[in-house]
């Protein structure tokens, strides 16, 4: 990279001010993405978090703003089939997407360069995804919708997530099905309630 002529301050402006990605960096200087990686790590420019784990940070800070104890369950167990553990029972799933053309796209299944392993509560597809049986694997979806003025949060059962669902799309503006599990975090509070 350096032979390109490309600074610490370019890449800090690229990749921290701009909020450019490796691999649109890569695309303009017509390198690989795993020069700007090694060279970002190099310079000392820390990564930038993914939707994902935005997502869960924002769920984990939104429930125990509402007094629940939240377990991180990617820092316990990589392997775990759901993401968040809510007082001790409760299995949360999160799925985050940010707004493109008004819409939000939650992507289901996991690629085949995952490499998942097909099991009771994970099928594999024709197109060599797998997807999770959401209704074994966890009590709720909570998607996280990350648009431009607001972020969306829909706490939905999983018993509600269609079976077989590769993409979950809906508007960020008009009317959805998923639209009447909006900050429903009371459902959660009823689930403790149950217990």
């Amino acid at each position: 990279m350096r032979g390109i002529g490309l600074t610490k301050e370019m890449l800090l402006r690229l990749y921290t001010n701009l909020g450019k990605t490796d691999k649109e960096i890569a695309e303009f200087f017509d390198i690989d993405r795993t020069t700007i990686v090694h060279n970002r790590k190099n310079f000392g420019i820390e990564a930038r978090k993914n939707s994902g784990q935005l997502g869960e940070e924002l769920v984990i800070g939104k429930l125990k703003n509402r007094g629940f104890k939240v377990q991180d369950m990617n820092e316990k167990d990589k392997t775990s089939p759901y993401d968040l553990k809510v007082n001790g029972h409760i299995r949360v799933e999160v799925k985050t997407s940010r707004v493109k053309e008004n819409r939000f796209s939650f992507q289901m299944a996991n690629k085949k360069e995952a490499r998942c392993i097909p099991s009771d509560h994970r099928i594999l597809l024709p197109t060599g995804r797998t997807l999770k049986l959401y209704h074994l694997t966890c009590d709720f979806v909570i998607f996280v919708g990350l648009a431009t003025e607001k972020i969306h949060y829909y706490v939905v059962p999983s018993a509600f997530i269609e079976e077989g669902r590769q993409t979950i799309q809906f508007s960020s503006t008009g009317p959805h099905k998923y639209q009447q599990y909006e900050s429903q975090w009371k459902l959660i509070k009823n689930v403790n309630k149950a217990v």
